[in-house]
């Protein structure tokens, strides 16, 4: 995904998509691709990454967040892991969780 199509304030479908496309990165090679979407699990007993992966998964998608839009933010942070229910659980929360932090720092 290319910058110019990541916006602010973000589209939520578009952070999904970014994400989607990041886990892609991460899977372990040798095994068929899964169907990657906003239900996907980033972590628990149906996830498909390990601890150093999903790490990996969110600095990669910080990272290239925070290039394409100018921002600053940062996805693992005391207030994500100290949320009642975690923003880590699907690429969805993940993606839901990204937009109201870049709609925070606008």
């Amino acid at each position: 995904m290319e910058p110019s199509s990541f916006s602010q304030p973000a589209d939520e479908v578009a952070c999904t998509d970014l994400i989607c496309e990041i886990y892609k990165q991460f899977l372990p090679s040798g095994q068929p691709a899964p169907e990657v979407n906003a239900e996907t699990s980033l972590f628990g007993a149906n996830a498909l990454l390990d601890s150093a992966a999903l790490v990996s998964l969110l600095v990669e998608v910080e990272q290239r967040i925070n290039d394409a839009v100018g921002t600053e933010i940062l996805i693992a942070d005391d207030r994500a892991m100290s949320q009642t229910r975690s923003p880590f659980r699907t690429i969805g929360t993940l993606a839901e969780y990204v937009v109201t932090l870049l709609s925070e720092d606008e």
